[in-house]
Order: C-alpha cells, then structure tokens, then sequence
C-alpha cells in the first residue's frame, strides 16, 4: 500500500538533535514504505526563521520528487511581516506548506496575527500543519477557533490532539469541515476511536520522523492495528494527503 508520510522533520541542532544528510533520512522513510514525506524545519521553530526556510529550500534541492517542504513564519512579527515570508517562501522556495508550532513558538492562536497568517496561506494554496496537544497554546479547540476564522485554509492538527487532548481534536474536527487529524501520537485505541468518529477524509498518517530510524515503522503498526478497511488505509495513507496537495 502507498505511504505519504504528512508529519516529519528535517533534522536540526537547537533542540539537541543531530543533522543528518538528506538522502539517509529518506533512506530511513523508504525502507518503511513511504514514497512521499511532508518535511519541516526543526530550528526554524526556534529562531530565524527566513535563514531555517531558506536552509530547507536547499536541503531539498535534490529530493523534490520525495519531501514536500513547509515553510514557518513567526507572528509575533506581525501579520504582514509573517504574510511577506509567506510569498517569499512559495515564490521564490518553491516551498509547499505552511507548519506552525503554538507551543514551541509561544503564541496564542488567539494573536491577532494568527487569522490573517491562515487565509494567506490559504489564498496561496497552502495547506497549514499546526502542532496540537499541548497545552496552554495548543489545545484543538483554540486551533479550530482559528480555522473558523480561515475557512478556505485546510488545517491539519498535527498530533490529533495527542493521548490528553484526543476528544477535543475529535470535537475540532466535527465542528469546523476545514480541520484535518493527522494520526501521528494518540495510542492505537484512540485512534481506533478517532476513525469511528471522524469522517475519513479527513485523517492522514504521520510519523513525526527524521530523527532516527524506526520511527515511521512504530507509527504505522500503530495505525494498522486499528484499522482493517483496506478503503480506509489507502485514504488515510494516501489519498487524502495527496489531494490536499494537488
């Protein structure tokens, strides 16, 4: 079965992690089955952010056929200044994707550079990963208040709410028809939940890789413990990612 891979890093310093070249982190998500990996900067979450974009643009160069990149932005610039990343990011990167991390970043989805950062992105095609699970920045809920406010955006809540936080991911979800779950942290239970309760196309597979190996293998057991539908798989594992770029 065909394998994107909608929640993966591309491998920095600031957090501890040691880089490693491109090709043996794809080496790493072949091996496990994916043909396609979304890639997000680490230390661009952290700080300079336009040199961390600029440094993913390069890093990529070679793997355009694999990673798709996402660019950040900072807000507490302000919107304009965060918009104007934005352009340069798509225009002149080639860059695919928006990731925001309100917990890492340390802004509240209710800063009022938030609403008009989401429907740029949007406006420019660009779907927005956001990491969620994490109080007090990051509950579902506070990303689905803005969603609402971006409407022509697709949304993804990057940990569909994590263990804690899974039936307000859920509940995200069902109340807002632009947000998406990407299945990369609840255990497999509540995943099992999670597609019971969630229309399935809205769900994509992640993995939060690029550190080490492994890691995509642990993830998608944990996926398809839960869920038998063949139908069901082949939409979370390929599909839906792949229309949400297209």
């Amino acid at each position: 079965m065909r394998i994107v891979d909608a929640h993966t890093h591309l491998p920095g310093e600031l957090l501890g992690a040691s880089p490693r070249p491109l090709r043996e982190v794809r080496g790493d998500f072949e091996r496990a089955g994916v043909e396609q990996a979304w890639l997000f900067t680490t230390d661009g979450l952290i700080r300079d952010t336009e040199r961390h974009n600029d440094v993913l643009a390069r890093a990529v160069r070679d793997h355009r056929d694999f990673f798709v990149p996402f660019c950040t932005v900072d807000p507490h610039r302000g919107a304009d200044a965060a918009c104007r990343e934005l352009e340069r990011s798509v225009r002149e990167l080639k860059l695919r994707g928006l990731k925001l991390h309100p917990w890492l970043q340390s802004f509240s989805m209710t800063n009022p550079a938030v609403p008009p950062i989401l429907r740029r992105a949007g406006e420019l095609g660009l779907p927005v990963l956001l990491h969620d699970g994490s109080p007090p920045y990051s509950d579902p809920l506070q990303i689905a208040w803005a969603a609402a406010e971006a409407p022509g955006t697709t949304v993804v809540l990057g940990h569909a709410g994590l263990d804690d936080l899974t039936e307000n991911a859920v509940l995200a979800c069902l109340r807002q028809p632009n947000v998406h779950l990407c299945l990369c942290g609840p255990s497999a239970g509540l995943i099992e939940e999670i597609v019971a309760r969630v229309p399935v196309e809205r769900l994509l597979f992640g993995s939060d890789a690029g550190f080490s190996a492994g890691v995509v293998e642990h993830f998608l057991e944990r996926v398809r413990a839960v869920v038998s539908s063949e139908d069901t798989l082949d939409r979370i594992l390929w599909r839906n990612p792949r229309r949400i770029l297209s």
